[in-house]
């Protein structure tokens, strides 16, 4: 190519530059662009009843114009076009834009009512020729098209601005894909009262195509189906590793199986067992010992298994077998220590004695086993285990009568027999321990509480100060009610000393999560869940471990082994904990369920029913989730039992609603509601930790 030409070339792009330049400087001239809250609207099934009446349909459309043009004029808008049966409308600002939308909702539902469907989003809008365009336009659009009569959608533009507004109640509907939108959005749904809330299942609308759909959903479902196999797998290898393997049997290690009651009168069912609790309870104050708890050892009563199978499945190498007989005074205790390989016995022991000398046997056998797995006894020990609690042995009698009561559940009698063993002995420290316990268990009233069980615990532990049941409660006195820390650490250390082998260290783990000290807590949970593989708590506890790790993916897994190895209830409420974390609200809804049908009577607990409520919330049950709302509100002028205030702000904080949340934590602690010692662990509040006040309110309770 000449230079001429070349030179002829550039003049040519340089002209051609020049005039495209020209051109869109001269069409930027002629466009107008704003930001603005963009309002669309549409009559659902308009069309058709066009077709059938005629008339009915004009009625419509003039109510829909009147009232359009009042509500959007009331709030500063501008009706930009109108689609017929549809309208595009712009704001100078959300909470108009919010406000005309309700407003218009409100109005057309008097006669005739319009079946009118509204889609809203923040954005440009620029004109071009008198014509509205923008792509934020085109996103309203489609979000509308998602909608059903009565309802108002938008966008999570808008619901990030909105979130904190008392007056606006939302909820998600998940993510779309819409056509000729690049990336998937979120819309959410209006749930002020009046509003109808789509289900996901039946919103159709500008969507990307069916095909494309069914590509994602044969993904989703592929995905969904390997993750459930996972787990399955996750839960079987867990099953094996942990429950089902042959266990390496440790030689200071024991299990009492449950003693034959031999009585004549099967009423002394209660004392055979209370027996099998009292010797247990020696043997926790036996340093170096390992101790199945009384919940694992209680799945054998009555088992035809052999002690080798039995002593594999609980991990030990010793088992205790017994029979107890008790006619008026006399009682007459068989006991055998068994090696759970060999099958050998260790040693046995027929005791027939007097009742009186009920302290002594107990004693005595907790000795005997400690001398023939070769567990040394220091002095202090040995001057525990020796320790008489009473010469009364009516007040004993009833003592352990109560400990059934209080097994099955029966409060109130448990309440009843402990008051007339203090009557018939009031220097049983015991008993004083327990009934301080009965007051923190049963927290109807915080003020009766502190008034009644710090006075009976401060009882037990001045008649009997080695007494490590009076610590552990003064432990949950502590921290529950007072919300001192400090105090209950130094309960726990006092506790463990007393009671080395004992099984407390599960609870231990919940005052180790409530003070924010996670690592710890998982580590005692490892360490109460590697001692006894048989107890669901165990398993629950670890799960809850992770959970507080921020590790919910663990949680599930030993959560769905629970399901494959025990029949429990704990296991559901457990997971629907973690689901609520993890925004899975129907598996939360389905998990309560389960829970319910099995624990009936937990329907009205202030915690499950703020579960309840948020996953009704977030899956459109609006009016079911407020109908709990306002019956928590309600309760909380009455009781404090399980902390009503406190959970009516656990929903608020979960529906975006903080400002309710603070109000309502506030109630909380000036009630003194107990659980408001989970404020600063609970990750549900994770959405109120920089607001300066809720940081306040964790200065107030003692956390530092």
């Amino acid at each position: 190519m000449s230079l001429l030409k070349r030179k002829e070339l550039a003049s040519l792009k340089n002209c051609f530059y020049l005039t495209r330049t020209f051109l869109c400087y001269s069409s930027m001239q002629t466009q107008q662009r704003q930001l603005a809250a963009i309002l669309f609207t549409d009559i659902v099934g308009y069309t058709a009843l066009m077709q059938v009446n005629e008339e009915e349909a004009v009625a419509l459309i003039k109510h829909y114009s009147a009232a359009l043009n009042r509500v959007v004029g009331l709030y500063n808008g501008n009706i930009l076009n109108y689609y017929g049966d549809g309208s595009l409308c712009t704001f100078p600002n959300l909470m108009d834009a919010m406000n005309a939308a309700m407003a218009l909702q409100k109005e057309l539902q008097s006669a005739p009512a319009v079946p009118l469907r509204i889609g809203l989003h923040l954005g440009e809008v620029f004109f071009e020729e008198e014509k509205a365009l923008g792509d934020s336009i085109n996103i309203a659009s489609r979000i509308q098209s998602l909608g059903q009569a009565n309802t108002i959608l938008f966008s999570k533009d808008i619901f990030d601005k909105i979130r904190n507004q008392p007056a606006f109640k939302s909820v998600s509907l998940g993510t779309f894909e819409f056509k000729n939108v690049g990336d998937p959005m979120e819309v959410f749904a209006l749930a002020n009262e009046g509003l109808v809330i789509p289900k996901r299942e039946d919103m159709s609308g500008k969507l990307k195509s069916d095909l494309s759909k069914k590509k994602k959903t044969i993904q989703r479902n592929f995905i969904i189906t390997t993750s459930a196999l996972i787990l399955l797998i996750a839960g079987i290898f867990l099953y094996k590793k942990y429950f089902n393997k042959q266990n390496s049997p440790v030689e200071k290690s024991i299990a009492i199986i449950p003693f034959r009651n031999m009585s004549n009168d099967s009423r002394q069912e209660y004392f055979a067992e209370g027996m099998m609790d009292e010797i247990l309870n020696h043997l926790y104050k036996i340093g170096g010992l390992k101790v199945i708890s009384r919940t694992s050892s209680m799945a054998y009563k009555d088992s035809k298994k052999t002690s080798k199978e039995i002593a594999n499945e609980l991990g030990v190498g010793n088992l205790l077998e017994g029979s107890v007989q008790k006619e008026g005074d006399h009682i007459r205790i068989i006991v055998q220590l068994i090696n759970g390989s060999t099958d050998q016995h260790l040693w046995a022991e027929t005791y027939d004695r007097k009742f009186k000398d009920v302290f002594f046997i107990q004693s005595d056998i907790a000795q005997q086993i400690a001398a023939a797995l070769k567990v040394k006894i220091d002095p202090d020990t040995k001057n525990r285990l020796e320790h008489i609690p009473t010469a009364n042995t009516s007040a004993y009698n009833l003592y352990l009568l109560s400990k059934e009561k209080f097994l099955n559940g029966d409060h109130k009698s448990w309440k009843e027999l402990l008051e007339k063993v203090i009557q018939l002995d009031p220097s049983f420290a015991p008993a004083y321990a327990d009934l301080g316990f009965y007051w923190l268990a049963n927290n109807d009233n915080v003020k009766q509480v502190l008034d009644s069980a710090h006075p009976l615990l401060k009882k037990a532990m001045n008649l009997d100060s080695n007494l490590s049941s009076a610590h552990s409660y003064m432990a949950y006195y502590h921290y529950w009610y007072k919300w001192d820390f400090k105090a209950a650490e130094k309960e726990w250390e006092k506790f463990f000393q007393l009671s080395p082998s004992g099984f407390w260290w599960v609870d231990y783990v919940d005052y180790l999560i409530a003070d924010s000290r996670s690592s710890e807590a998982l580590d005692f949970a490892l360490k109460e869940f590697n001692r006894d593989k048989k107890d669901v708590g165990n398993w629950t506890q670890l799960a809850f471990s992770y959970y507080y790790m921020n590790q919910p993916d663990k949680a599930l897994a030993i959560l769905d082994s629970v399901s494959l190895i025990f029949k429990g209830s704990d296991v559901f409420w457990t997971k629907a904990r973690v689901f609520i974390y993890l925004g899975k609200y129907q598996q939360v809804l389905d998990n309560l369920y389960k829970y319910f049908d099995m624990v009936p009577n937990d329907r009205e607990v202030p915690r499950l029913q703020a579960w309840l409520a948020i996953a009704y919330f977030h899956t459109g049950r609006i009016a079911e989730a407020e109908k709990i709302v306002d019956r928590l509100q309600s309760l909380s002028q009455k009781s404090t039992a399980w902390s009503p205030a406190f959970h009516v702000a656990l929903i608020y904080a979960m529906t975006g609603r903080t400002e309710s949340a603070i109000q309502w934590l506030e109630r909380g602690y000036k009630n003194h509601e107990v659980e408001m010692h989970w404020l600063k662990a609970d990750r549900l509040f994770n959405s109120l930790h920089k607001d300066p006040r809720f940081q306040e309110l964790l200065k107030k309770i003692g956390f530092e």
